[in-house]
């Protein structure tokens, strides 16, 4: 779990850093201005139940985790618009990687 939880920050990290790329509409450009910002407390909100998870792992605890995975993969789909055309292949990875979170967490 711990291999994948490193996978899923570094292809968010990628997505993330490389690759905003908002049209001139601007809603449009407002709208992924909030990108990063929205991506981040997201990421600490999964990272926090991660940690509570791995820390203390009860069915309590893994089912916080797993609403967090959902609630991040959630947030990214939301902005899949302001990711650029040529960064979708490590968007489609981090979607599937979340996928597999939901799968088999705390299996």
């Amino acid at each position: 779990m711990m291999k994948n939880l490193k996978r899923i920050l570094v292809l968010l990290l990628a997505v993330m850093l490389f690759n905003v790329s908002c049209s001139s509409d601007d809603d449009q450009q407002e709208f992924c201005e909030d990108y990063t910002e929205t991506i981040e407390q997201g990421l600490k909100d999964y990272s926090n139940a991660y940690q509570a998870y791995y820390l203390d792992p009860t069915l309590e605890k893994c089912t916080a985790f797993k609403q967090e995975v959902q609630n991040l993969k959630t947030t990214i789909e939301g902005y899949k618009e302001c990711i650029s055309s040529s960064d979708m292949a490590e968007y489609d990875e981090l979607i599937e990687e979340l996928n597999e979170q939901l799968n088999f967490a705390c299996k």
